[in-house]
């Protein structure tokens, strides 16, 4: 396995933050974290996503384009870089949070001024999607005490499943592994974990899915 850059995607609850962190402490790789909390816009957003979501997205824009300098640096070292953030995930978020791309719209905005401030950015080696229902990752939030859960606009969690399952469905950039994230704690079982790890050493083709059948 000789993969120097891994992401760690999914949804709000998926768990992406904590296997991302395993992964680095595991490869001794650096941990780039997009740390949506300290997002100054974010819970305006929440409280108010009709006047809040072009500074929310164009917050993120920013931290990631910073971070293509980071991931550029360990490369050039050849050391690993674990991120829990596809820089693309916009593509993601910004169709939800922004609405359509008619003239005059904030997202026709967001994409222009994206083509000016993002430099070209590395692909990963290797993408894991955590996939998980609307019920486990909302459970996941109420089991960690997550306060924003009560912030969230109405509607908000699922649009977001539905885009990242959309997305991934439709990737085909780098390696995918997608993960049934409903059944399996990779970063709270051993054993889950190490069936993590061997199937990221027999990859074989773009795509692989993983279940707890395979255990």
């Amino acid at each position: 396995m000789d993969y120097r850059y891994i992401v760690v995607e999914g949804s709000i609850g998926s768990g992406k933050s904590e296997l991302s962190r395993r992964l680095a402490q595991y490869f001794d790789a650096l941990h780039l974290t997009e740390s949506p909390e300290r997002n100054p816009f974010l819970e305006q957003f929440y409280l108010n996503a009709a006047n809040h979501g072009l500074a929310t997205e164009l917050y993120f824009l920013m931290r990631r384009a910073e971070a293509v300098d980071a991931i550029n640096t360990e490369e050039e070292k050849n050391e690993r870089i674990i991120a829990d953030f596809l820089l693309e995930k916009d593509q993601i978020f910004v169709p939800v949070v922004l609405g359509g791309r008619e003239p005059g719209n904030e997202q026709t905005l967001f994409w222009e001024m994206k083509r000016k401030i993002m430099p070209e950015y590395p692909v990963p080696d290797l993408v894991i999607y955590l996939q998980t229902s609307d019920e486990a990752a909302q459970k996941r939030l109420q089991k960690r005490n997550d306060a924003t859960l009560n912030l969230f606009p109405a509607g908000y969690l699922s649009q977001i499943q539905d885009e990242y399952r959309r997305f991934f469905h439709l990737y085909q950039n780098a390696p995918l592994l997608i993960a049934n994230a409903d059944e399996l704690d990779f970063a709270g079982n051993d054993d889950h974990f190490e069936m993590l790890l061997r199937a990221m050493s027999n990859m074989q083709g773009s795509r692989h899915y993983l279940n707890l059948n395979e255990v």
